[in-house]
């Protein structure tokens, strides 16, 4: 994956500002993390969370930060923007925690793990920066649970090595799958709510439950051996 992400930060920086001088973008800003995103976000959900940005140049910055970004099933030298925040009295060296508010389409976003690379940009003056690389995991809108309606699921041990259980008191369950972080279906039962996770690689999955009344619940959960 580092092979992967050195890749494309090449690519995109490449195909990017490939047409730009050195005169035009200087090294002003860097993002030092991302602030409130869940790892895990709904298809089309409408999010609010912030950029840690750092003022790594040698002057004062006031004004507005586009927030670029590329994502690994784009096109190559395309990007799309997170959105638009303000800076004033941005002195060398300061941090400050800048929020946007944006909408992960899966028009954009594939369903399932997403290389993200997102970088600062001065609309005036013209700046860059050094880019920021992070992974969000998109699922399914349909395989939310609807709003108003809640499900009492429990999936108990979690972390799971051998075994994991699906319960619930107030709905019965009709069936249950289990996803890695790619998006594969690696587990799925009509008739067991208690399922073998032995022979599964260690790691994050997500968990469905499909309820006789409709309704799907989803849940991150920690299963397999190493």
């Amino acid at each position: 994956m580092k092979k992967l992400v050195s890749l494309l930060s090449v690519a995109l920086f490449t195909a990017v500002f490939s047409t730009k001088t050195q005169a035009q973008f200087a090294g002003t800003f860097s993002i030092d993390q991302v602030v409130g995103l869940p790892d895990t976000l709904n298809a089309n959900g409408q999010y609010t969370f912030g950029f840690l940005l750092r003022n790594v140049g040698n002057s004062l910055y006031s004004g507005t930060i586009n927030f670029d970004f590329y994502v690994d099933s784009m096109v190559p030298g395309t990007s799309q923007s997170f959105g638009v925040g303000q800076v004033g009295g941005f002195t060398p060296g300061d941090t400050s925690l800048i929020p946007v508010t944006y909408t992960f389409s899966n028009n954009t976003f594939n369903i399932g793990d997403n290389v993200v690379v997102v970088w600062p940009r001065a609309i005036n003056p013209n700046s860059a920066a050094d880019s920021l690389t992070f992974h969000v995991y998109i699922t399914n809108l349909n395989s939310v649970e609807e709003s108003g309606k809640t499900s009492d699921l429990k999936i108990f041990p979690n972390p799971a090595q051998d075994f994991v259980s699906f319960t619930s008191e107030k709905n019965r369950i009709e069936e249950v799958r289990m996803y890695d972080m790619s998006g594969r279906l690696v587990l799925q039962s009509k008739e067991h709510l208690k399922i073998f996770t032995g022979h599964l690689t260690e790691g994050v999955y997500i968990a469905e439950a499909y309820f006789a009344d409709g309704i799907i619940s989803r849940r991150k959960i920690i299963a397999g051996r190493n």
